[in-house]
């Protein structure tokens, strides 16, 4: 496992925001929950908007060896939060991401590295928000939790019959954790972290700030559910 990528995933599987609410979200997230942008590093460039061009690049999958097709993005720096609504207005697809940072008392959920000691440093984190044109697959699973024996679709695979509830690993015992109503999208927000760094975990996923998810829930006016992924 590396990269840990927990999900707000909106409960209605329909439901699409308005572009104005992400860009207020993301001034929530630095106005009230001290998210520290950063711009211009290879890694973390800033407040970007991608969205399919159309094209496609092809590539290997590394565990078939088959030919696969991944869409190329068209993406778009931009300088202020007021920049997003005009960008994203009339799509159906698209990513709106800002890289940034959390200190230590702001930080919006506790981390570990994998011998279980609390993760210390500034989080570096990326924000995305997440909008597809049809229903997509929010479940997960990771393949160094073990056999896959409930078919979990792929994450972000179109799959008109996803359960509703999520799918997702623990990380730290490879257990099945499902949430209610969290298995099904268009939209959904991640909080993606460092390498091999993960909260502590029971048999649910409810680990982000509280806060935090309510005020997303404001913001959106919808309800959040709360997953993971890994990649």
């Amino acid at each position: 496992m590396e990269q840990y990528i927990h999900t707000l995933i909106s409960v209605d599987s329909e439901f699409v925001p308005d572009p104005a609410q992400v860009a207020d979200f993301l001034v929530s997230l630095v106005s009230q929950f001290k998210f520290i942008p950063i711009s211009g590093q290879r890694f973390l460039p800033g407040l970007v908007v991608a969205k399919p061009s159309g094209r496609l690049r092809w590539g290997t999958d590394s565990f078939t060896g088959e030919n696969i097709s991944i869409p190329e993005l068209d993406r778009w720096d931009a300088e202020r939060f007021q920049d997003i609504p005009v960008l994203i207005e009339g799509s159906e697809h698209y990513t709106v991401m800002q890289s940034g940072q959390w200190v230590e008392k702001d930080r919006p959920v506790v981390l570990h590295k994998t011998d279980g000691v609390p993760y210390e440093e500034n989080y570096i984190c990326t924000v995305r928000c997440e909008l597809r044109p049809e229903t997509v697959s929010t479940s997960a699973w990771d393949v160094n939790a073990g056999p896959n024996t409930r078919n979990v679709p792929t994450f972000g695979s179109v799959c008109k019959n996803a359960a509703e509830n999520g799918i997702f690993p623990n990380a730290w015992t490879g257990d099945v954790i499902e949430v209610a109503d969290a298995g099904r999208a268009r939209f959904w927000i991640e909080f993606e972290f460092g390498k091999f760094i993960y909260p502590k975990l029971t048999d649910n996923l409810e680990v982000m700030s509280p806060a935090l998810v309510l005020g997303a829930e404001k913001c959106f006016r919808t309800k959040f559910a709360q997953g993971c992924r890994f990649w």
